[in-house]
């Protein structure tokens, strides 16, 4: 009599040898690096335009403060 295999129950038994396991989650945490990476250059940009406006602010605030000191 031969043997019957049952695939479906083999590969659920290859353990740390199952390729096909390791490859889903190298690719799930490939997605999740990609993300993060997404999320930190927009966290990036937005810091880079918060500190624009704030240099801005500070020159308008010592322009205001030269013209006031200069007209006394």
């Amino acid at each position: 009599m031969k043997d019957v295999v049952d695939f479906k129950k083999a590969k659920d038994e290859r353990g740390i040898h199952d390729l096909e396991r390791t490859i889903d989650k190298l690719r799930n945490n490939l997605r999740d690096l990609i993300n993060m990476n997404d999320q930190y250059k927009k966290l990036l940009a937005d810091q880079a335009d918060k500190i624009i406006k704030l240099e801005k602010e500070n020159k308008d605030l010592k322009e205001e403060r030269s013209d006031y000191y200069g007209a006394s």
